[in-house]
């Protein structure tokens, strides 16, 4: 029993290790592993698979795409949007250290996500 246990908790630590190997703030990552890290550290309605779904949906994994409209980022926001999100989540601001810029790729995406485990992913026409 004790051999199986044993076996058991090798297997377990390093996967729960792995969701602490995240930085605090979610910086200095690629896109697609920054929408994983703010995922894992916030639990947004259906977790990290939910997120890129409605990233892929709303720009196709872009970070600016080419647009002619005005929505912004990764998760094509709205200037005004962006604004009244970020500042309805005062700690997640702070914490995560969000730019008041709607085209800063790491903020967009980091509020997105947070506002979906706060909220929900109702403010995306993708979710």
């Amino acid at each position: 029993m004790t051999r199986y246990l044993l076996a058991i908790s090798m297997i377990l630590i390093p996967a729960q290790a792995q969701a602490n190997d995240w930085n605090s703030e979610c910086r200095g990552y690629s896109p697609a592993k920054t929408v994983e890290c703010v995922a894992v550290k916030q639990q947004p309605p259906g977790g990290v698979d939910e997120a890129l779904a409605v990233w892929e949906c709303e720009s196709y994994f872009g970070i600016e795409p080419p647009h002619s409209d005005s929505y912004h980022g990764p998760f094509q926001y709205a200037v005004g949007t962006y604004a009244y999100q970020r500042a309805e989540m005062p700690d997640v601001t702070r914490w995560f250290d969000l730019s008041v810029l709607v085209h800063d790729m790491r903020s967009n995406i980091v509020l997105a996500v947070a506002w979906a485990a706060h909220h929900s992913w109702s403010p995306w026409s993708c979710a």
